[in-house]
């Protein structure tokens, strides 16, 4: 217990260092280049997003002349660009707070390998449309918010969505990746019933959702399982994960009168050891339940309300 307080002791301190503007703003910049040459490239977005649509059934031309929401788009926007690669009318690139940093974008772009982007995309859109698309992202050399917004990806930062969608139009496609798992617990619902709410009739959405610890995700993954609920604050919940469950996910999405949704496929983390102690605040339903890592839900606009069984 007391290697437990002391992280929490060592979390608020840090707490206060990361609250200081001048902080904040040298993060984001060292950040975003790391991200910028590695994990948020243009091509590693774009395999991502092809598993993600191919895992979820589908097919050609399914983002065409429509329009997508993602959700927090981070610090590169580089899903988004995937979505205008594949056709999108308007993007809304959307994130709790601004961390956004356009002098990094065109690294994302620029260090991708081009054949790569292509052949994952084109089973969604003609190769020859993606390719000019690519070729325009790649004669900009500066890119800004402005320029982003010509090419129809309009960035909102800072927005709640629990509490309110960016605009009144329906939207065709929503979008995350390991972004809901930082979502406080009391505000999954609100956030979840605006989403369903604003989706198209032919609307759509998916989301990555990451569930282990992410204070020290490759060592000590189920950490975050001891704390009470009452010294697991809201602060904790966006930094670590809410610690919702894959079961509790479940539950969650099919309460949603609107949206028909499954998971496309759920991965384990069989390699590291549970606490001896689970805190008796987290729902769970078996061993496995605790141990699931990753899980994707799909999820289908339904007219017809579901009927609970």
């Amino acid at each position: 217990m007391k290697f437990f307080l002391k992280n929490l002791l060592n979390e608020q301190a840090k707490s206060i260092i990361r609250s200081f503007g001048l902080y904040q703003i040298l993060y984001n910049k060292i950040h975003s280049h790391k991200l910028a040459v590695a994990g948020k490239r243009l091509d590693i977005c774009a395999n991502e997003v092809a598993l993600y649509l191919l895992q979820s059934g589908k097919g050609k031309y399914v983002l065409r002349d429509k329009i997508c929401l993602e959700i927090g788009s981070g610090w590169l926007l580089t899903h988004s660009l995937v979505f205008y690669l594949m056709g999108a009318k308007k993007v809304y690139a959307t994130d709790l707070y601004p961390l956004l940093q356009p002098e990094n974008i065109f690294q994302a772009v620029s260090k991708s390998v081009g054949w790569s982007i292509l052949d994952s995309l084109s089973t969604f859109e003609d190769r020859e449309i993606i390719h000019l698309r690519l070729k325009k992202l790649l004669s900009l050399k500066k890119i800004s918010v402005e320029t982003l917004k010509e090419l129809g990806i309009e960035y909102i930062a800072p927005i709640d969505l629990s509490q309110k969608i960016p605009t009144k139009d329906k939207i065709d496609f929503i979008f995350s990746k390991s972004v809901l798992e930082h979502v406080p617990v009391d505000d999954v619902i609100p956030l979840l019933k605006n989403l369903e709410s604003s989706l198209s009739e032919d609307g759509f959405m998916f989301h990555l959702i990451h569930l282990l610890d992410h204070k020290n995700v490759s060592e000590r993954p189920f950490d975050f399982f001891v704390y009470s609920q009452e010294a697991y604050s809201r602060e904790l919940q966006s930094r670590w994960g809410n610690r919702i469950r894959r079961s509790q996910w479940k539950q969650i999405f099919s309460n949603l009168k609107h949206l028909d949704s499954r998971f496309v496929f759920e991965w384990l983390c069989k390699d590291r050891v549970l606490p001896q102690k689970i805190d008796s605040s987290i729902q769970y339903t078996d061993e496995e339940d605790l141990i699931v890592s990753h899980i994707g839900v799909f999820g289908e606009f339904t007219s017809f309300p579901k009927v609970k069984s």
